[in-house]
């Protein structure tokens, strides 16, 4: 029997407050200006954010959803996250990273909810199997579970080093 008193209800929190810069070019012939390539639809009819909320969609319930974007962007997410309560759309004032979008996220969500399991996505991926994805994050729910002062990392193999992505040894 799998161990469940931690959360019943984990949460996430989804990466969206990013500039996009490296894809601009992109993102203004599809979409004709130069969102960040999360707000774009660059795979089918919705946008990368649209594709990270339905892959999270098995996995996580709508109100353990948190967004972290950022004001400049507001214009892109609005209407995209018009469905999604206030308390959990952290709005940065600005752009300052990826490390202080991830602080900021979970100092709010300190106050919803200090014992929960959490998991950190970005909105700008895509994953052309999203069964295997929701497989995979629910396997490290569950470790988490069972490991309970333990990080759970979870990455894809790289083919080569990528030096502007960074990558995890």
């Amino acid at each position: 029997m799998k161990h469940q008193d931690i959360t019943e209800r984990p949460w996430a929190i989804v990466l969206a407050g990013g500039d996009g810069i490296r894809l601009q070019g992109l993102t203004r012939r599809i979409d004709g200006d130069a969102r960040p390539k999360q707000f774009s639809r660059i795979f089918g009819d919705l946008s990368l954010l649209g594709h990270t909320r339905q892959r999270l969609e098995p996995i996580f319930s709508d109100n353990q959803l948190m967004f972290v974007v950022t004001k400049q962007h507001a214009l892109f997410y609005t209407e995209e996250l018009a469905d999604v309560d206030r308390s959990r759309i952290l709005e940065q004032p600005a752009n300052r990273g990826t490390g202080v979008a991830i602080m900021a996220a979970l100092l709010q969500l300190l106050e919803h909810e200090a014992d929960s399991i959490v998991g950190i996505f970005p909105s700008d991926h895509y994953y052309a199997d999203n069964a295997a994805f929701a497989a995979t994050v629910k396997s490290a729910i569950d470790i988490s579970n069972e490991h309970k002062d333990s990080i759970v990392l979870i990455g894809a193999k790289a083919d080569w080093p990528e030096v502007e992505f960074g990558w995890i040894e």
